[in-house]
């Protein structure tokens, strides 16, 4: 059990990095960090196996109940969340490398914010699953609507650019695609959230999470 907690911890705090990284060489245009980045993903893949194996060896050899079987089950689903941020971390990367020339003053400002707002996320997260704070990880999960909110007006600014200007549109759609990249990885980071409140208090966390759409509109799940 104590080894399944550890990874799930190494494994946030290499998607985290990588995902730092990754958008420091985005605002840098800096290829070769990129291309770093891209093969540093294979320690996240690697620490995810770990967790298969320790979840599966806990299983068969504890026979867990109540408490120690939430803790299991939750890390055996926050594992691939996790995963996922280091394949968006990578994927902007890869993108990155794909870009002409650097990004502008104003592309940099918002995908510096959401970036950092996706890091604290995870951090925040991370401390509720060490400290099994339901409080901590409800804070966490609330935290994503004002990413999306973000998200969206990217969104609009980069569709501007490239309807203005048709030199742009070959970086402009590689941009989309980080921007919509950084989006998911806040909703795996509000994901794990709910696996950790799940874990610490047996119930689910309650209400529709709140999303904002391309076009600025508030949505919940139902009207989405």
């Amino acid at each position: 059990m104590k080894a399944l907690s550890d990874e799930i911890i190494n494994l946030s705090e290499q998607v985290a990095n990588e995902l730092e990284r990754a958008l420091s060489a985005l605002m840098a245009g800096d290829h070769a960090a990129a291309k770093a980045v891209v093969e540093s993903d294979r320690q996240a893949d690697a620490l995810q196996d770990k967790i298969n194996a320790h979840t599966t060896r806990a299983l068969m050899r504890q026979q867990p109940m109540a408490n120690d079987l939430r803790a299991i089950l939750a890390a055996s689903r926050m594992a691939p969340h996790l995963e996922r941020i280091g394949d968006y971390a990578k994927n902007t990367a890869k993108r990155t490398q794909r870009l002409s020339q650097p990004i502008d003053a104003e592309l940099a400002g918002q995908f510096h914010w959401m970036g950092t707002r996706i890091i604290s996320m995870l951090h925040r997260v991370t401390e509720a699953y060490v400290k099994q704070d339901a409080q901590l990880a409800n804070v966490a999960w609330a935290d994503d609507a004002e990413l999306d909110a973000v998200y969206a007006g990217l969104f609009k600014y980069l569709l501007h650019a490239m309807s203005a200007d048709s030199q742009r549109v070959a970086d402009g759609s590689q941009l989309l695609f980080i921007a919509k990249g950084l989006e998911r990885a806040g909703d795996h980071v509000t994901d794990i959230a709910e696996e950790v409140y799940l874990m610490v208090t047996g119930k689910p966390l309650q209400g529709p999470r709140p999303k904002v759409d391309e076009t600025g509109t508030a949505t919940t799940p139902a009207e989405s």
